[in-house]
């Protein structure tokens, strides 16, 4: 039995392939790809959907704006999907498209008298939370000041403002 192999003194365990150094880096270059590529997904999905957003905020402006200047008076709170009986003989067709391309899901409404006292935009997500602010902020840079809480365009936890000023 001199020539069977003594299981209690042969090595178990083997030395590693590459240095422990090595294998840090590849780990840590490996995590970054990851936390890079989602924080790149995440940037996209938000941009692509402000780019839906800020189309409807516009298009409902300039046809409230228009009423307003033609009236004399802003028309009464209504949702703007049912713009066309709120607002009947106005061209709507520029509106009605950007509300079937936004790809952020919500109510959009007119109202005469916001908390704040003037007339606005406001859209209601159908959920809230930072991925909705984080879109909304995206657009009140495009359209307003770049500061969700001060100027014409006001983004809060539960929905986003647009203020209208007919001068």
């Amino acid at each position: 039995m001199s020539d069977d192999v003594n299981l209690s003194t042969s090595p178990i365990l083997r030395p590693p392939s590459e240095s422990t150094q090595k294998a840090a880096v590849k780990l840590a270059l490996f995590g970054a790809g990851i936390g890079l590529t989602y924080a790149a997904v995440v940037i996209v999905t938000d941009q692509a959907k402000a780019n839906s957003v800020s189309p409807v905020y516009v298009q409902a402006r300039n046809v409230l704006l228009h009423y307003q200047a033609e009236k004399g008076a802003w028309p009464k709170d209504f949702e703007l999907t049912r713009a066309d009986k709120a607002m009947p003989g106005f061209k709507l067709d520029a509106l009605t498209d950007a509300l079937a391309q936004c790809e952020l899901p919500g109510k959009w409404t007119f109202v005469t008298k916001a908390p704040e006292g003037w007339p606005a935009i406001v859209f209601t997500p159908a959920e809230t939370g930072r991925g909705f602010q984080r879109t909304l902020e995206m657009v009140d840079g495009w359209v307003d000041d770049g500061q969700a809480d001060k100027g014409d365009f006001l983004v809060r936890r539960e929905a986003a403002l647009l203020r209208l000023r007919a001068e």
